[in-house]
């Protein structure tokens, strides 16, 4: 199974999605095979990976290939919402992408993002480059103009997935969610803030 095959949609999907209307302008970057464009009308995925772009045209997405760890190739104020899922583990320059997540947003504009919790099993993916905590993550966003609204744990366990098949898709089982809480569970640190106005 290749890379972006296991980071295609997850089970829990509206973990993601819930957040933004559906109406709203979503800029996702790293967008990996670019999921999240089956969930909004006016998305835009962008990829630094050459691999990434061709895995999602051929799923019929067109995103675009640049390098996410740099200036994005965007106006300010463009999008009312940016989502950065499974992304700030694998850059050289988090609070870079971060700064640039709220330029690229509206004021008011919500972001998105999770990470991989400072946990062993953080380390068997080479591509990360480092792991977060909730507290480096709130941080991180509040460090960047940004108001934090939620921030909370959600397992990413194997099996996950397989369970999702067979639960409500709108959100997680409470047993699984608290879990996710658990030292000893594999999980990922996620937060939705919100651009303040200037």
């Amino acid at each position: 199974m290749a890379y972006f095959d296991w980071h295609e949609q997850p089970g829990y999907f509206r973990d993601v999605t819930r957040h933004f209307p559906a109406g709203a302008a979503i800029l996702d970057v790293g967008c990996g095979t670019a999921w999240l464009a089956d969930h909004f009308a006016d998305y835009t995925g962008i990829d630094g990976s050459p691999e990434a772009v061709a895995a999602a045209r051929a799923k019929g997405r067109e995103i675009l290939l640049a390098e996410v760890g740099e200036r994005l190739p965007f106006d300010d104020a463009r999008f009312d919402g940016v989502v950065l899922k499974d992304l700030l583990e694998h850059v050289a320059d988090p609070a870079a992408v971060v700064g640039e997540a709220f330029r690229v947003l509206k004021p008011g504009g919500l972001v998105f993002a999770s990470s991989p919790d400072a946990q062993r099993w953080a380390w068997d993916d080479y591509t990360h480059r480092r792991p977060f905590t909730r507290r480096s993550f709130r941080l991180l966003f509040s460090d960047h103009g940004f108001e934090v609204g939620r921030l909370g744990y959600e397992s990413v366990m194997p099996g996950t997935g397989i369970v999702s098949r067979y639960t409500s898709r709108k959100r997680r089982p409470r047993l699984l969610a608290a879990a996710a809480w658990l030292p000893l569970v594999r999980r990922n640190v996620w937060i939705v803030a919100r651009r303040r106005p200037r």
